[in-house]
C-alpha cells in the first residue's frame, strides 16, 4: 500500500491516550501531535525529535512487552501442541528478549537516532549511564515471578481444557464510540465451556484502581463490536508477579460508565484542538507541563522539556 502523507494525524482515543493526557499535558503533545510526520526524511527538526523520543522504553516497559510476548507464545504453543510452556521456558524467553532490547541500548545508540523506530533504546541508557544495582535486582526479581505466575496462571489453564474456545490473542481491533474510533487490544479472550466470553488483561506490576477501567472498556468492545450482552462477559486482572488473580463480572450499569468516562475524556482531549474536523492541534504553549515535576526525570520527553525545567542534561547522564 503507497503511503499517504497526512498534514495532521487521525483522531482516535485509547486507554493509553487517556493516561497520558492525565499525566502530563506537554507530554500528550508530543506524543501524538508533536511527533507526527517525524519519521520522514526532511521533517522539522522538532518533529524529529519528538518522534525519536516517543519510541525510548525502560526497563519496566521493556519487561511488560516481553512478558506479553511471552504469553502470546505460550497461547499460541498451547493450541499447536496441546501443552503448557513450564516457568522455566517462559523465564528463559523473556530473558532473551530483555538481553536483546539491553543489548542495542547499549551499544545502538547511533543506529537509535537513524532508526528509531526498528531499534531499543532504554531510557536509562540514553539519558544516563544505565540503571543501577538496585534496580536491576528489581527487575531479575521480578521476571522470575511474572514466569512463574504465567507458567501457573488461571488463564493458561482454563485454556488447556479443551472445550474452552479462543476467540483472540493479543489481536489489535478497533470500535466506534460517540463517533470516535477507539483502539482496544486484549491481552486475551475466550469462550468457556458455560458460554461466558472472558476477556484477560496480564498484568506485571502492582494493583491500581485504574487497570479495572481499561479491562471494563474491552468489555465494552466485545458489547459493541460483537454484540455480547454485558452480563455474559467476565473480565480478568492477573497479576503475574504474586500470582493473584481478580475477577468482575460486567453488567450494563458498568459499561454505561464505562462510556461516559470514556466520552468526558474526549471531551477533554477535542478542547485542546484549533480544528476539530483536521485534528489540528493548538499550539505547543497550550499543553502546559505537569505539576508533578517528579515524574519529568522520567519521561522521554524530558531533553525537549529541559530548558524550560531548567534541568542540566548533563548532570542527568553523569548520575
Amino acid at each position: 500500500m503507497a503511503y499517504v502523507r497526512r498534514e495532521y494525524p487521525q483522531w482516535s482515543w485509547s486507554f493509553s491516550r487517556q493516561q497520558a493526557f492525565e499525566s502530563c499535558r506537554r507530554m500528550y503533545y508530543y506524543q501524538y501531535y508533536g511527533s507526527h510526520n517525524g519519521w520522514e526524511r526532511n521533517a522539522p527538526p522538532l518533529a524529529a525529535a519528538a518522534y525519536r523520543l516517543k519510541q525510548l522504553t525502560n526497563l519496566y516497559t521493556a519487561l511488560g512487552d516481553a512478558v506479553h510476548q511471552a504469553a502470546q507464545l505460550a497461547v499460541e504453543r498451547l493450541g499447536l501442541q496441546g501443552r503448557l510452556m513450564d516457568a522455566g521456558e517462559v523465564e528463559e524467553f523473556i530473558r532473551r528478549k530483555m538481553r536483546s532490547v539491553w543489548q542495542w541500548s547499549v551499544g545502538g545508540r547511533e543506529q537509535f537516532f537513524l532508526r528509531p523506530k526498528q531499534v531499543p533504546m532504554l531510557h536509562e541508557f540514553y539519558y544516563g549511564k544505565g540503571p543501577g544495582q538496585e534496580l536491576l535486582d528489581r527487575i531479575n526479581d521480578r521476571i522470575t515471578r511474572c514466569a512463574q505466575g504465567l507458567a501457573g496462571s488461571v488463564t493458561l489453564k482454563e485454556l488447556a481444557d479443551s472445550t474452552s474456545e479462543l476467540l483472540a490473542c493479543e489481536q489489535f481491533d478497533t470500535f466506534v464510540l460517540h463517533h470516535t474510533q477507539v483502539y482496544a487490544v486484549p491481552d486475551v479472550m475466550y469462550r468457556t465451556s458455560g458460554g461466558r466470553l472472558v476477556i484477560v488483561d496480564w498484568k506485571t506490576g502492582r494493583q491500581e484502581d485504574h487497570n479495572l477501567e481499561q479491562v471494563a472498556l474491552y468489555g465494552l468492545y466485545a458489547h459493541e463490536k460483537h454484540n455480547i450482552p454485558p452480563e455474559g462477559i467476565t473480565v480478568r486482572l492477573e497479576y503475574l508477579e504474586t500470582g493473584s488473580c481478580v475477577e468482575h463480572s460486567l453488567n450494563g450499569e458498568m459499561l454505561a460508565e464505562v462510556r461516559e468516562q470514556a466520552q468526558a475524556s474526549m471531551a477533554a482531549m477535542l478542547a485542546y484542538l484549533d480544528d476539530v474536523d483536521l485534528n489540528k492541534a493548538k499550539p505547543l504553549r497550550a499543553f502546559p507541563l505537569t505539576d508533578n515535576r517528579s515524574q519529568c526525570l522520567r519521561c522521554n520527553f524530558l531533553e525537549l522539556c529541559a530548558g524550560e525545567l531548567q534541568v542540566d542534561l548533563e548532570a542527568v547522564s553523569a548520575r
